[in-house]
């Protein structure tokens, strides 16, 4: 009996949209950059100065 395999499966090829797309990952990794670059030029000035605490 021969072997076939099924070329059809869904996760084999990714679509054009899933590409493209603003995924989870990526949102979650800007939003960790945005908040990083908040934290250095807004909140540790004021740490360094001495106004925070």
């Amino acid at each position: 009996m021969k072997q076939v395999t099924n070329r059809t499966w869904q996760g084999s090829r990714p679509s054009r949209r899933e590409r493209t797309g603003f995924d989870q990952t990526t949102a979650l990794g800007s939003l960790a950059v945005a908040l990083l670059a908040y934290i250095v030029y807004h909140i540790y000035p004021l740490i360094s100065n001495g106004l925070l605490w």
